[in-house]
């Protein structure tokens, strides 16, 4: 029981210390979440995020989820030349089959149709979106009688990669 509970202490300090790290390196952007390609509203290249994702409370409700899903940690890539863009999770449009990018304004919006039963209801699209000026992240689903639920809300930042 002691190596499960350090364990899950050495984990929590990790992911604590990647997060402080990224919110750091950030600051000295134009903000704490700013996420933007390597020159600034420049849409080319690869864009690789990290971000930190919670649960949104309405669409938990919405869908009927009672489980208390934790925040996470997860990687998502836009891609300006393929058109492309994806994220890691449970719910997600995955680096497999990435979705279809859109630029509007200064988000980006990643979307996908789909067709699945989850929750109780088919899905027929999924999307999710990133703010360039604020990093903020949102995931929604559509469902097949026309309603668009937002699942998954959180912050990104653009991940920095050293010289070698």
């Amino acid at each position: 029981m002691k190596q499960i509970l350090g364990g899950v202490v050495i984990g929590a300090a990790l992911v604590g210390g990647v997060w402080g790290l990224v919110a750091l390196m950030s600051d000295s952007a134009s903000g704490p979440a700013a996420v933007s390609a390597a020159k600034p509203g420049s849409n080319k290249g690869v864009v690789d995020l990290i971000c930190e994702l919670s649960m949104d409370l309405d669409g938990q409700l919405a869908l009927g989820i009672t489980a208390n899903e934790p925040s996470r940690i997860t990687m998502a890539q836009i891609d300006f030349e393929k058109g492309t863009g994806w994220y890691q999770g449970k719910i997600a449009i995955s680096e497999s089959r990435g979705g279809s990018l859109s630029v509007v304004g200064s988000k980006l919006l990643v979307s996908r149709p789909a067709m699945f039963q989850r929750f109780g209801v088919m899905i027929n699209r999924e999307e999710f979106t990133v703010d360039r000026k604020t990093g903020s992240f949102e995931q929604s689903i559509g469902t097949q009688d026309g309603k668009t639920i937002r699942l998954i809300k959180g912050t990104c930042a653009h991940v920095i990669k050293p010289p070698f």
